[in-house]
Formats: C-alpha cells, sequence, structure tokens
C-alpha cells in the first residue's frame, strides 16, 4: 500500500502552462515500493547521466556528503521516505551513510535503477558479520588510477563499511594504485590484473605520504569479510624498490585471470593458507596477513 503525498502546482500563468494547471501525486513508498522498483537492502546505480549528491539528510538543502557519478553503484538501508517533492532512499556508499533522492515525480524523472536482486545464502555458523554477497554486475567504471567492474566495486564498498566500523582512517577507493582488466601492466603482477576482481590499495596517508602499518591488520580483515582474497605486499617483496601495498581478488568474479583464479584455490592460493605468490623451488610461503574468512555465499558459487 502507498501513501499518496499531493503536490500542488502552482498557477498556470505562472508556470507558464497557458491554462492548464492540474494537481499531481506523487508515489511515496510504505513498504519499499517505488517508481524505480527501489526496495530496501538491494544494489542499484545511477542511471541519469548525471553526478548526484549524497547528503546527510533527506533534504535538497543538507550536508553533501560526497557526489556519486553517474553508473555508479551503492546499496539501499531501509525504506523510503518523501521530502521537498521527492523520494529520498537511505544508501550506503564508499564507507558512507547517506541519502539519494530517487528522482521528480512532477517531472516524471528517475534517476536511479535497481540491481538484479542477490539471494543472500544462510549465513555459515563460523562466518563473521558482514559477509555479503554481491551482485553479478560487470559493467567497467574507472576508480582512482583503476578501472573495476561493480561486482569489484560492491566488494570494495562493503570493506570500507566494515573497515570504517573497526575506526579505519582510509579511503579505499581513493587509495586504489592499480585495478582490473590491466593486461600488460606490472610485470611483477604476473598477469592477475589481466581480467577482473583484481586491485591493489595504498596504506599510505595521502597528506603526509607515511605508511599507516596500524590501520593495515583492520583493512585486510575487512576486505577478506567482504570477499577477497588480500594480502599485505609489503615494501621490495615483489622487487627491489616494488612499492608497500594491499593485494586483493575477488572470489568468484567471473573475469578473474588465470592468474589470479591461482592466487585463491591453486597451489600457491589464499584458501589453501597460502600468500598467493609463486615459488620458483614450487614450495608456497604462508599467509602471514591474517585469518583466511571464507563466507556463506562463498560456498555456495563454488
Amino acid at each position: 500500500m502507498r501513501i499518496l503525498y499531493a503536490v500542488w502546482i502552482a498557477s498556470a500563468l505562472a508556470l507558464g502552462w497557458g491554462g492548464r494547471a492540474a494537481a499531481q501525486e506523487i508515489a511515496c513508498p510504505e513498504a519499499g515500493t517505488s517508481p524505480s522498483g527501489l526496495t530496501a537492502q538491494v544494489w542499484a546505480q545511477i542511471t541519469s547521466g548525471e553526478t548526484h549528491n549524497l547528503r546527510a539528510e533527506p533534504s535538497r538543502q543538507a550536508t553533501v556528503l560526497r557526489q556519486i557519478p553517474d553508473r555508479d553503484i551503492f546499496r539501499t538501508l531501509g525504506d523510503a521516505t518523501c521530502a521537498e517533492g521527492l523520494v529520498w532512499w537511505p544508501v550506503g556508499y564508499a564507507g558512507l551513510e547517506g541519502w539519494l533522492a530517487e528522482g521528480d515525480p512532477r517531472a516524471g524523472s528517475v534517476w536511479l535503477t535497481p540491481l538484479e536482486p542477490v539471494a543472500q545464502p544462510s549465513a555459515a555458523a563460523d562466518e563473521p558479520e558482514g559477509c555479503l554477497q554481491p551482485p553479478e554486475v560487470y559493467e567497467r567504471v574507472s576508480i582512482g588510477y583503476g578501472v573495476l567492474n561493480l561486482r569489484t566495486l560492491a566488494m570494495l564498498d562493503q570493506a570500507q563499511a566494515l573497515y570504517r566500523e573497526r575506526g579505519g582512517i582510509l579511503d579505499f577507493r581513493r587509495g586504489v594504485m592499480q585495478g582490473s582488466y590491466n593486461p600488460g601492466g606490472v610485470s611483477a603482477s604476473f598477469g592477475t590484473h589481466d581480467g577482473g576482481g583484481a586491485v591493489d590499495l595504498s596504506v599510505r596517508d595521502p597528506a603526509s605520504g607515511n605508511i599507516l602499518r596500524a590501520e593495515i591488520p583492520d583493512m585486510i580483515a575487512a576486505l577478506r569479510t567482504a570477499g577477497f582474497a588480500a594480502w599485505l605486499r609489503d615494501a621490495g617483496e615483489l622487487y627491489a624498490g616494488s612499492p608497500i601495498h594491499i593485494h586483493a581478488i575477488a572470489i568468484g568474479d567471473a573475469e578473474l585471470s588465470e592468474a589470479a583464479r591461482g592466487q585463491i584455490d591453486g597451489t600457491f592460493g589464499y584458501l589453501r593458507g597460502f600468500n598467493g605468490l609463486p615459488q620458483t623451488d614450487g614450495v608456497p610461503l604462508p599467509d602471514t596477513s591474517g585469518e583466511v574468512i571464507v563466507c556463506g555465499w562463498m560456498r555456495a558459487v563454488g
């Protein structure tokens, strides 16, 4: 059932409608339905062709927390509300929580589009809070210095939210050093970034350039809970002078390169308790970056 909020249109003369004044109604969702088909707890994206503001409150005068570009992804957190003639949704984006306008019903404009719903499997008895299966959407967007598909980006945002809950201060999106679909990129990556699902993140303070080692354990734990095989690659570990960073591969990505897939469940893989780096002597090195985390959705997708 919808609650209808009447929006009274000003006089025809004032609006230039040539004497055809009328009242319009805005359908404000009570139980999660909406003109665009949005509901609570679903992935969605901007599809207006424009950038939109994530605001602190459901108001065009509220503080802008961040701007969301066209085609970018976010997640609705609850039911919508109506304010100032607009339908507003509480959403999570890049680890932030705010309000996003769905569209202008008076103009017949809809700015947001839900993605295919993801049925979350039952939680495994041993999985931590925060496991969330990502949408199987492989549209590509540019983030920082790289390109990611929307599935990987959804996982990165979930990791950001979990990391922020632990008091983390770094911004994952703004810390992307290398993304996916980068064939012929950094040779030390040995093809792991050639396909989808791969991302390298900075662990440095963007203002000072200092390495924030105290942040690394929480970053890796959040990334692993969100569905990444993730490890610290320390300075000089890959080659002389290689920069310190976190290397992460999205589990279950349909567009992984073979090298990236091997880092998950291959001989040197994460799920076997190793650090993902092939060794010339064939002896895998142990994972020293933290506990292996397996969520129920990972088991469901095999």
